[in-house]
């Protein structure tokens, strides 16, 4: 299983099922979230109304 870095401590790699998340120290993993792809799902669908949110405030701020 490769883990990719992804910035802060944080860790990915795919098991052949999930995601897994790890935060480790540089010797061991000290904290794990494994998103399973119903979970990963609707973390994608969250990120996808923030930006649309951010997005939104954005335009009207712009127009002010």
């Amino acid at each position: 299983m490769n883990k990719d870095y992804l910035g802060d401590s944080v860790y990915v790699s795919f098991d052949g099922f999930a995601l897994v998340l790890t935060t480790e120290n540089g010797m061991y993993a000290s904290n794990t979230i494994v998103l399973e792809p119903e979970v990963y799902s609707d973390l994608v669908r969250y990120v996808a109304r923030i930006k649309d949110q951010a997005l939104k405030a954005s335009t009207e701020a712009s127009k002010e």
